[in-house]
Formats: structure tokens, C-alpha cells, sequence
């Protein structure tokens, strides 16, 4: 209990956020040549690995624009032209993030989209939670939480992500669970876990009767 009262009492997670404006990071230049030729066009979802000195180490593609092309460009530039503020735990201290984001690639001339300035929504729950009933009588609910995984891998704080509205009720519970769960998959290259900052959509419903 003592990850989530640490928490109430004004210890926050800080995210990692874009050291420039994120509408610099590309240009029409940046086109694939062959994209041009062949009028392909489309958004491209990614995800960015932020390390505790605000450089880019990994890019992934989470949402491909259906176009190689297009995909390989977006992290190829994302890993050489972004800096980021880097993210800092409970007590301040610097620690891995994950970014994520669109770019939506248009034709020369068009303007290329800017990427998302900060992580979208998550639509669907991280985890499913069945409860013998909620508050106020609904029968489905759910929290965001943002969690700190240490070296072991595993949940070692826990807050209500201030992106979103929340209960305190459930946003406890939802805490307890994703540290008795939860073992992160996120690795260094020798295989030890990263020390990250992750984000939780956790869902509740009551369960049948």
C-alpha cells in the first residue's frame, strides 16, 4: 500500500516530452523518392524508446501506412533528428519512456502531418478487472494508471495518469494489480529490464451474477 500512498501524497511520475517542436522534426524532403513516384500515401503509428539522457534508442512501427517505404523513413528520421526532456520518477531521478505518436505522410506539396505532441489515448484496457459491483450502480469502468517498473522488472510505483479523469477507489485497485501482475518485457540489449515509466488502461466490469 505504501507504492499508491506515496503517490496521494504528491510524488508524481514526469513523462518524457519533445526537447523541440515535433512539427521541425520532418520536411517534404524527407519523402521516399519512391513513395513519390508511386503517389503513397498515409499514416504511420510509432513508438519511440526515450533513454534517461533524452536520445532516442528505439523505434517501433505500431500502425503501419501499409507503404515499407513510408514506415522504414518514420523511424530512420525519428532515431537521428529527435531530442526529448527526459522523464523523471517519483523522486526525480531520470529513467526510460516510451513516446508514441502518428505521422501522417502527404504528398510533396500537401505538408506533411506533424506528429502527435504527445502519447494518444488507449482505447482499449491494458487488463479487465471483475468486481462485484461499482459505484453509482454502472456496470463497466475504467482508469489509467502510470506505473515506474524497476530493474527487476516488475511495478515499484503507481499513480493515476493526470491525463485522464479518475476514481481514487478504483485507481487503487488498479495499482495492487498491476504490481502483483505485471512483469515488463521491456529490455536493455543484454536482457536486464529497463527502468521505465508504463502506462496502464485498466477496466472494470461487474461481474455475472
Amino acid at each position: 500500500m505504501s507504492m499508491m500512498l506515496a503517490a496521494l501524497a504528491g510524488a508524481a511520475l514526469t513523462r518524457a516530452m519533445p526537447a523541440t517542436s515535433a512539427g521541425s522534426w520532418l520536411s517534404d524532403f524527407d519523402y521516399p523518392a519512391g513513395s513519390v513516384k508511386r503517389r503513397e500515401e498515409g499514416p504511420v503509428g510509432f513508438s519511440m524508446l526515450v533513454a534517461p539522457d533524452g536520445k532516442v534508442t528505439r523505434c517501433f512501427v505500431t500502425k503501419s501506412s501499409g507503404f515499407p517505404d513510408l514506415d522504414q523513413r518514420t523511424c530512420a528520421i525519428m532515431l537521428i533528428r529527435t531530442k526529448f526532456k527526459s522523464a523523471r520518477d517519483e523522486n526525480g531521478s531520470p529513467l526510460y519512456d516510451l513516446y508514441n505518436g502518428t505521422l501522417t505522410w502527404r504528398l510533396p506539396g500537401k505538408g506533411i502531418g506533424r506528429p502527435l505532441p504527445k502519447s494518444p489515448p488507449v482505447i482499449e484496457p491494458d487488463m479487465i478487472i471483475e468486481v462485484q459491483q461499482l459505484p453509482g450502480g454502472i456496470e463497466e469502468e475504467a482508469v489509467s494508471i502510470l506505473t515506474r517498473i524497476d530493474v527487476t522488472g516488475h511495478v515499484a510505483f503507481c499513480q493515476p495518469n493526470p491525463t485522464y479523469k479518475n476514481s481514487a477507489a478504483l485507481v487503487k485497485v488498479a495499482c495492487a494489480q498491476a504490481k502483483a501482475l505485471y512483469t515488463s518485457d521491456m529490455k536493455d540489449d543484454a536482457g536486464n529490464p529497463l527502468p521505465i515509466i508504463q502506462p496502464f488502461r485498466v477496466g472494470f466490469r461487474v461481474a455475472p451474477k
